[in-house]
């Protein structure tokens, strides 16, 4: 159910991957992303997914999905910041003319963030609550 705001941290963090992996480097360019700046974004992105997760099911009832958003994206601000650093450094790792485009999608994908977690609240409010466990008969 939560799945895909983890997914949405992942995609912050790849969408500079992908924006180099747009066109064929040339033979002096580097094949791909550093490794090293790779496994700090998976690192950052799965800590920032589990902060959203854990927060998004802590949201009370009476906060609206929107506030709750922000409540969440507020309690994980240390995580997200660390995905931004990681998002960032792949970003200036990338030959200088995909750097442009690769910023525009981290902040893009910023920016979309509050209204996926508000949409995640959404979703485990519509969810149907688990069945209680009966216990076995004797």
């Amino acid at each position: 159910m939560f799945r895909y705001v983890a997914l949405a941290a992942l995609s912050l963090a790849a969408a500079p991957a992908f924006a180099q992996n747009q066109t064929a480097p040339a033979p002096s360019e580097p094949a791909g992303p550093p490794p090293e700046a790779m496994a700090a974004i998976q690192t950052a992105a799965s800590a920032f997914g589990q902060c959203v997760q854990t927060g998004i099911m802590s949201v009370p009832a009476s906060v609206t999905p929107e506030a709750g958003a922000t409540i969440v994206l507020n309690g994980c601000s240390t995580q997200r910041q660390a995905l931004v650093i990681a998002a960032q450094a792949l970003v200036a790792a990338l030959p200088e003319d995909r750097r442009a485009a690769a910023q525009e999608q981290v902040r893009s994908q910023l920016a979309g963030l509050p209204a996926q977690v508000a949409a995640g609240i959404q979703q485990m409010r519509a969810a149907p609550a688990p069945a209680p466990a009966t216990a076995p008969a004797h």
